[in-house]
């Protein structure tokens, strides 16, 4: 048999079941099973009517039984037409003549005694004698049987046409070519007062009986069947399902079931055919075979659009938006963003999927630089009118699912935000080519994996990126050194690798670079010079390696330089003896040497942390210059240095600047 990997695999379990069962059952025995069954029904009608004629002839035949001591046998003839029974004085039938002139016929030799069973029918016996072997009662001519009897009183009976027709279809009786019934012999006959019928022998009985269990044998193997095919077909399903990553249902009509699952505000009934395959057609080219995935975001993201969405159409005075209008596919998009990111489940939903434009809609009204309204208006004088420029989702509002790449549609777009919630997956890379107006992108404390899209290398118009706290696990983008007005880069938290640009130091705009916990390698970039304005420099938790960069020293605006448990070594640049901005310095968990600056030179006079442990410094501890930092990270742990001097004077010297900064209300002499 072929494998059962599609719908034709049920037109071959149908066709191999009745294959089956016309070998095994006839249908021409089961026809007529059915029919014997049936006329059986309509002779138990017959039996109520046939017992009340009885009832009028059981008083004749008990007469007759007392002047007849012994039941003769003899053979029956039986003609069912409408006839004349002559009842002789000497006990016996001379004539019997049938309409059809199908001529005399003796019934019995001496008479004929008739015996009334428990079912008021009188039966006949094969070759039995039928009447009394006394003659002394008949001789006289005048008795019990002198007179003529007809039909009408007891004796002559007009057959049932109806009956004889169903007889006739059994087989039991011919039908000559002039309508009339041939004679038969049959073993019993019971004769009464309404018609005369067939005593069926046992053999008889039994046959009937196996054609009517047949019958019912017949039906239940018909369920049978309809159960198994009813069984088989979702497992066929389930089968191919599990030996194809995706079951694709191409949509050539209607659609034939409705997606479940769906929210209460979703069409709960099938698209009407013409719009949604009008829909599907006109989408194809952005969102592809998604659309006919009964269950997509895509789908049931176009069925709304169908059939569901509420906005007013001010040409047709319907709902929905003509398949022309200029914001038909933006609405859809937002739609399909709705479905995408598990809406029904959002804390804050306001407006979507409602009847007002997507740009009333939370998320999108509201105010970012560049955009005031949500929507790009007439009176920005920029960009395409009344298309969305936010999406601003803000934090833990419950998004989960993967960013759509039918997003990149949204040209406008300046501000999206979508932090400390559930995405999964990859940024789509198209973002990247036709966002060319985003100056925000916050996509922290997520789940996306891969990396950040090179596809926007040279954006000049991006800012600020926010991709920290997430799973991405691909190389550092080295895109990011590409963007002329990249101000701000948090991307800690990751499992991003490989090396840092070394022509990150031109970005003239950057003010903020954190990479913390990440496996990045290689050495600290060292391009920096007196145009950088960066002011928080942050590598910590990492495997970079080498010297501590002396074009750093260049940063004049920094203010935080955090660098702790890498693999650095060296010394202390001289030159960053000048910072005179700096507030906190962090090199614990280093290999660093030397000792620290014994001057009073600007690098003290705005330190505010400095934590430095865990290293190789040598030399005095220069206390006198810390009485104004706030924190001197774990001073007792001063010692794990190798060789840095820890004498008395400098420990109660630390003591005295922690006692003075953390309470100064204590008065010393």
């Amino acid at each position: 048999a072929p494998p059962v990997t599609s719908l034709l695999g049920i037109d071959w379990v149908r066709s191999s079941v009745v294959t089956a069962l016309n070998e095994v059952f006839d249908p021409i025995e089961i026809a007529r099973g059915a029919a014997i069954a049936k006329l059986d029904a309509k002779k138990k009608k017959k039996k109520k009517k046939k017992k009340q004629s009885a009832v009028q002839l059981e008083d004749q035949s008990e007469a007759d039984a007392s002047n007849n001591d012994n039941y003769g046998e003899g053979v029956a003839v039986a003609a069912v037409a409408s006839a004349m029974v002559t009842a002789e004085k000497k006990g016996g039938y001379d004539d019997f003549d049938e309409s059809g002139g199908r001529g005399d016929v003796e019934l019995a030799e001496k008479g004929g005694h008739h015996d009334h069973d428990s079912d008021d029918v009188i039966e006949l016996e094969q070759e039995g004698n039928m009447g009394n072997g006394n003659d002394s009662n008949n001789d006289d001519g005048e008795g019990q049987y002198g007179e003529t009897v007809t039909a009408d009183a007891a004796y002559t009976y007009e057959a049932d046409t109806e009956i004889m027709a169903e007889i006739n279809q059994e087989g039991l009786v011919q039908v000559d070519e002039a309508g009339g019934i041939q004679a038969f012999v049959a073993e019993t006959v019971a004769i009464d007062g309404d018609a005369v019928g067939i005593i069926k022998s046992d053999a008889e009985v039994e046959t009937e009986e196996k054609k009517k269990y047949t019958k019912y044998f017949s039906g239940a193997v018909v369920v049978l069947v309809v159960v198994i095919i009813a069984v088989a077909v979702p497992v066929t399903f389930k089968v191919t399902k599990g030996r194809q990553r995706t079951i694709v249902r191409e949509i050539t009509g209607d659609p034939t079931q409705v997606p479940s699952g769906m929210p209460s505000d979703v069409p709960s009934s099938m698209p009407s055919s013409v719009r949604f395959t009008e829909i599907v057609r006109k989408l194809t080219d952005l969102s592809g075979n998604a659309l006919k995935v009964q269950g997509s975001p895509q789908y049931r993201a176009a069925m709304w659009m169908s059939d569901q969405d509420p906005i007013q159409n001010i040409k047709t005075g319907g709902t929905g938006l003509d398949l022309d209008d200029n914001g038909f596919e933006q609405r859809y998009v937002m739609a399909l963003f709705y479905y995408a990111m598990d809406g029904t489940r959002w804390i804050q939903s306001q407006g979507w999927l409602g009847e007002d434009s997507v740009c009333a809609w939370f998320g999108v009204k509201g105010s970012s630089d560049g955009c005031a309204t949500g929507c790009v208006v007439k009176s920005d004088n920029v960009g395409d009118y009344d298309k969305v420029c936010r999406i601003g989702m803000g934090k833990k509002n419950y998004l989960f699912g993967e960013l759509p790449s039918e997003l990149s549609i949204l040209t406008e777009i300046r501000w999206f935000e979508i932090q400390h919630d559930y995405l999964f997956g990859t940024i789509p890379k198209s973002i990247g080519k036709s966002w060319t107006k985003v100056h925000t992108i916050l996509l922290g404390s997520n789940f996306l994996s891969g990396g950040f899209p090179d596809t926007f290398e040279n954006n000049q118009i991006l800012g600020t990126i926010f991709i920290d706290r997430n799973d991405f696990n691909s190389t550092f983008p080295n895109v990011v050194a590409t963007m002329k007005n990249l101000k701000w880069l948090d991307a800690e938290h990751n499992k991003f690798s490989g090396t840092m640009p070394s022509t990150i130091g031109n970005l003239k705009s950057l003010r903020i670079l954190n990479v913390n916990n990440n496996s990045m390698t290689g050495n600290l970039p060292d391009s920096w010079d007196e145009n950088n304005l960066i002011e928080d420099f942050e590598v910590e938790d990492n495997n970079f390696k080498g010297k501590l960069p002396p074009s750093l020293a260049k940063a004049r605006f920094l203010k935080d330089f955090r660098a702790s448990r890498n693999q650095l070594s060296g010394e202390i640049p001289e030159a960053y003896h000048q910072w005179e901005n700096l507030e906190e310095l962090y090199l614990d968990g280093n290999d660093i040497v030397g000792q620290l600056p014994q001057s009073a030179v600007p690098f003290y006079s705005g330190l505010q942390e400095l934590s430095i442990h865990s290293n190789s410094f040598t030399g005095r501890f220069p206390v006198e210059h810390f009485e104004d930092t706030f924190r001197i990270s774990e001073f007792l742990r001063l010692c794990s240095n190798a060789s840095l001097e820890n004498d008395a004077d400098m420990l109660q010297s630390l003591f005295f600047v922690v006692r003075k900064r953390c309470f100064p209300f204590i008065r010393t002499n």
